[in-house]
């Protein structure tokens, strides 16, 4: 009986099915016993026993949401500007110590807008916006005015037995350059413009991370900028010892164009927020210059008109914090922004200067100078 018993046995383990059956029934008692045993502290979940457990979880690409009750997808700002406007090409005159028009310049000190310990001014101004959410994929729609009112001044003067001025905006009467006697000199200068743009944007601010939103954008800009330089030079110069020459001159732009960038929200918490935004402009561009200028001697004045056009580059960035709060049952949304920026416009001051005596009155433009913008902004915005 034991020898049949064994001998069926012996053919169950060996037949393939036998083989199968037996594998999971050992399988299933494995499980079984691991079950069994309990799970450690940080296997629990969603309860968290780890003083520092992994950041996450991760979500990306969704739209930006202001979490508005009854929102209505609109929302303005209002911006006071105080920038600093700056322009190359604005010097106005050489102190020549050396007392001669026909000997080089010795101890020589140029005369401008940014001498020695005089800084550019603060300008006051403005920037107002409005906008809008779209229901096609949560685009934003932003249209933006910005008003700047820019005046400086500035004053020189040449001490008897320093020297002899070399005025810049004259046209001169002998080589190298027409002069005022130091004895009796004085030359000052006004620079006097309005900045003006207009931005329309259409933009996709969207969740790169919970912390990070990024607002892609592209859109056109239009901007007129009125430049009015005057310098007023006082004493002996030119040939018939003329005491004062006023030398005037309008630059004023008109340009439309192409404008594109990336605004960034960094979030810290608790409303508050760091932003990078930086954009970049091509425009198409009109140029009007009106230089003038008359004294004693007619023949060492002038008078041009110079219309031309041209491509002009613009740059802008600007950096900041913010800090935003909810109120009236979460129906609106009020923010507080503060930054530094930068705006650099290339090559627009195209006022002729005039570098050699003769005939033909050699000139050129006085640099292909730069315009510069830099200051503060302080922004409220109310979203609804």
């Amino acid at each position: 009986m034991k020898t049949l018993e064994k001998t069926s046995m012996h053919k169950y383990w060996h037949n393939p099915i036998g083989k199968v059956l037996a594998s999971s029934v050992a399988a299933l008692l494995a499980t079984t016993s691991l079950h069994a045993i309990p799970k450690g502290p940080c296997d629990t979940k969603p309860e968290v026993c780890c003083e520092e457990p992994k950041p996450g979880p991760f979500a990306f690409s969704y739209p930006l949401d202001m979490n508005i009750s009854c929102p209505r997808d609109f929302y303005v700002h209002a911006d006071g500007l105080a920038f600093q406007a700056k322009q190359e090409g604005m010097e106005y005159g050489i102190i020549n110590g050396s007392g001669s028009t026909s000997n080089g310049i010795s101890n020589g000190t140029v005369l401008g807008f940014s001498n020695d310990h005089h800084d550019w001014d603060y300008n006051p101004g403005v920037r107002i916006g409005i906008g809008f959410y779209l229901d096609h994929d949560a685009w934003n729609v932003d249209f933006a005015w910005t008003w700047l009112n820019i005046t400086d001044y500035q004053n020189s003067t040449a001490q008897s037995g320093s020297g002899i001025i070399l005025p810049l905006n004259l046209v001169p009467n002998s080589t190298p350059a027409g002069a005022l006697n130091a004895s009796n000199v004085r030359c000052g200068a006004v620079w006097k413009a309005s900045y003006n743009t207009l931005d329309a944007k259409l933009a996709k601010p969207y969740y790169v991370s919970r912390l990070l939103v990024l607002s892609p954008h592209f859109g056109v800009r239009a901007a007129w900028i009125d430049q009015h330089y005057s310098v007023d030079y006082a004493g002996s110069f030119g040939t018939t010892g003329a005491y004062r020459a006023i030398a005037h001159s309008n630059n004023d732009l008109w340009a439309f164009g192409a404008r594109t960038g990336l605004n960034s929200d960094w979030i810290l918490g608790k409303g508050w927020c760091l932003f990078g935004n930086a954009a970049a402009s091509i425009l198409f561009s009109k140029f009007q210059i009106d230089q003038h200028c008359t004294y004693s001697n007619p023949a060492e004045g002038y008078n041009l008109d110079y219309d031309f056009y041209q491509n002009t580059p613009n740059f802008e960035i600007a950096l900041g914090i913010a800090w935003g709060q909810y109120f009236d049952k979460n129906k609106y949304h009020i923010g507080l922004r503060a930054a530094y920026e930068f705006h650099e416009w290339i090559n627009i001051n195209n006022v002729r200067r005039f570098f050699g005596g003769g005939t033909y009155y050699p000139n050129d433009t006085t640099a292909r100078g730069n315009f510069s913008l830099n200051g503060f902004s302080f922004s409220v915005a109310l979203d609804m």
